[in-house]
C-alpha cells in the first residue's frame, strides 16, 4: 500500500475538515483575572467556559494553539467510564468515594454532549453509542461482565450482540461478540477544541495562543503566572496540561507517563465500499489489553488507531502495523492508498485513575485519563473551576490527592515498553 506524501505525527486528517480556528492573540501584556488556566485543550477550555457560567474572569494560556496537543489529535471517540468497571471501582474506593466517581465518569459523555448542544458547537457530534467487541473467549467474558455491571449497578440500557449481530454491526468476522453503551458517541476532536475556544471567548474569557507559561509563584493569596515576559495575576491557577505537563508544579510531570496514540486514515471511501465496513456507523474500540479503535469521519474516511510508542517519536513501522491490522479486518481495503497518519500524546497514571491535585491553596491540576480523555477531561476541567469557586474538597467526585511522583520515573518508560510487549503477546494468544 502506498502512502501519499510523508508520514509524521503532525499530519492529521482532522485538520482537513476542522472548523476554522478562532483568532487567539499572543499574551503580550500584564493581566489580572480571577482564574488563570494553563493549557488550551479540553480541560482548560471547559474550565474557562465553566468560569464564565460562574461569573469568574478567566484567562487561558496555551503554548501552541487550541487543540494542538492530544485534544486535537485523538480518535474522537466519546467513551463513558474509566478503565475499571463500576464494581471494581467500588472495591477500590468503597461506597462513599467510589459511587460519586462512577457517576461522574459514567455521566461524563452526557454532560459533554449537553454542553455541545447548549452552546451550538459545530463539531460533528453524535451521541449514537459506543461499541466494544470481543476478539476471543477471554475478552468475551470481560465485556459480558462489564455490560452487566453498568446495567445492574447504574441502570444503563446496554445492548449485547452475538456473533452474527456483531458481524452485521462491524462488517468483520474478527470479533465474536460485542456490547453497545448508548451513552457514548463521537465528534470531530479538533473542531471541538476550536469551538470550545470560541465559546470561552464569546462568554468573556481571554484565550491566548503561542503563550507558554514559564513559571508560577504565590505571594499571599495572589498567584502570578509568568508568560512571554509579562505577568498574569489571579486568585487561582488551574493547570490543565495533562500529557504535555512540564515543571510548573513540582513532581507533576513525574507523576504520570506520557504515551502516544497513533491513527491512520484512508481518503473518503466510495459508498459501496464504505457500506461494507462498520455498517452500524458506531465508533468501535475492542476489548484487548492493547486495543484497536475504528470509526468513520462524516466525509467517509476510515480511521484506525492504537497505542503508539513511549518515546513519542513514531517509527514508520508502527503505522505499517496499523494499516496491516485494518486490511486483516477488512481485506477490501487492500488496494487503498492511505491518506494520513499522525500521533497525539495522552497521560497514563500508575493506578490508571484520573488525578485531581491541590498542592497549595488556589492551585489545582487535572491529569491522567489514560486514553479516555474527551468526556473525562472536559468534565474535570469544569470540576477544577468549581473547586476554584469554593467547592469543598470532600464534595469533589474525584478525591483530591497530593502529587506523587512515580518511583524511578526516568526508567518507567522502559518498564512500560516491556509490559506492552507482554500484553501484545497475551492478546495474540487469546489469554
Amino acid at each position: 500500500m502506498k502512502i501519499n506524501g510523508p508520514i509524521t505525527p503532525q499530519r492529521s486528517a482532522w485538520r482537513l475538515t476542522a472548523v476554522p480556528a478562532p483568532h487567539c492573540p499572543v499574551f503580550g501584556r500584564d493581566v489580572t483575572a480571577d482564574v488563570a488556566i494553563i493549557g488550551g485543550g479540553y480541560a482548560g477550555l471547559n474550565a474557562a467556559i465553566r468560569c464564565n457560567e460562574l461569573g469568574l474572569k478567566a484567562v487561558v494560556l496555551e503554548a501552541e494553539d487550541p487543540g494542538f496537543g492530544g485534544s486535537g489529535r485523538n480518535g474522537g471517540q466519546v467513551i463513558p467510564g474509566l478503565k475499571f468497571d463500576p464494581n471494581t471501582l467500588l472495591e477500590m474506593f468503597g461506597e462513599k468515594h467510589g459511587r460519586p466517581l462512577i457517576d461522574f465518569a459514567g455521566n461524563a459523555p452526557d454532560r459533554t454532549f449537553d454542553t455541545i448542544r447548549r452552546y451550538g458547537m459545530q463539531c460533528d457530534a453524535e451521541q449514537n453509542g459506543w461499541l466494544q467487541p470481543a476478539t476471543n473467549q477471554a475478552t468475551a467474558g470481560k465485556i459480558l461482565k462489564r455490560a452487566a455491571a453498568w446495567r445492574d449497578m447504574c441502570d444503563v440500557p446496554v445492548q449485547l450482540l452475538d456473533a452474527q449481530m456483531t458481524f452485521a454491526a462491524t462488517g468483520t468476522r474478527l470479533f465474536s461478540s460485542a456490547w453497545i453503551d448508548p451513552r457514548g458517541g463521537q465528534l470531530q476532536p479538533l473542531s471541538y477544541s476550536r469551538e470550545l475556544a470560541r465559546v470561552a471567548m464569546d462568554g468573556g474569557s481571554e484565550v491566548f495562543q503561542h503563550s507558554p507559561a514559564s513559571k508560577i509563584s504565590r505571594t499571599g493569596d495572589t498567584w502570578t503566572v509568568s508568560c512571554n515576559g509579562h505577568d498574569l495575576k489571579a486568585s487561582a491557577v488551574l493547570v490543565c496540561t495533562n500529557g504535555y505537563s512540564g515543571g510548573l508544579i513540582r513532581g507533576l510531570a513525574e507523576s504520570l507517563v506520557p504515551a502516544s496514540s497513533i491513527i491512520c486514515a484512508t481518503p473518503p471511501l466510495p459508498d459501496d465500499l464504505r457500506r461494507t465496513i462498520l455498517p452500524s456507523g458506531l465508533p468501535l474500540s475492542d476489548a484487548r489489553r492493547l486495543l484497536t479503535y475504528l470509526r468513520f469521519d462524516p466525509a467517509g474516511r476510515l480511521l484506525i488507531g492504537a497505542r503508539g510508542s513511549f518515546n513519542l517519536k513514531e517509527p514508520e513501522s508502527y503505522f505499517r502495523r496499523l494499516r496491516r491490522a485494518a486490511v486483516a479486518m477488512f481485506p477490501q481495503l487492500g488496494g487503498i492508498a492511505w491518506e494520513a497518519a499522525w500521533g497525539g500524546r495522552f497521560a497514563l497514571t500508575a493506578d490508571q485513575i484520573p488525578h485531581v491535585h491541590n498542592p497549595e491553596p488556589g492551585l489545582y491540576a487535572a491529569v491522567g485519563c489514560n486514553g479516555r480523555g474527551i468526556a473525562m477531561l472536559s468534565q474535570m476541567g469544569r470540576l477544577l473551576s468549581d473547586l476554584a469557586n469554593g467547592m469543598a474538597a470532600e464534595d469533589a467526585p474525584i478525591p483530591l490527592g497530593k502529587v506523587k511522583p512515580i518511583p524511578f520515573h526516568r526508567f518507567r518508560r522502559f518498564g512500560l515498553e516491556a509490559v506492552t510487549l507482554w500484553y501484545r503477546a497475551l492478546d495474540q494468544t487469546g489469554r
